[in-house]
């Protein structure tokens, strides 16, 4: 059975560092970020096939 992670705010900073750790060892990601551009930057930089992205928008 595949290990699935959802990491909130992995596109930048320590949740990019999480992300690349846990894609590292095999982890099904799911990058949930506010800017859809810079998690799909993120995602091609990990080069994982099973890594889903998911825009976050800010609710005022």
């Amino acid at each position: 059975m595949a290990k699935v992670c959802a990491i909130f705010g992995g596109s930048r900073g320590i949740g990019k560092a999480v992300a690349q750790l846990l894609a590292w060892k095999g982890y099904r990601l799911a990058i949930i970020a506010r800017n859809l551009e810079v998690a799909q930057t993120t995602v091609n930089r990990l080069g994982g096939m099973y890594i889903m992205v998911y825009f976050v928008f800010k609710f005022v």
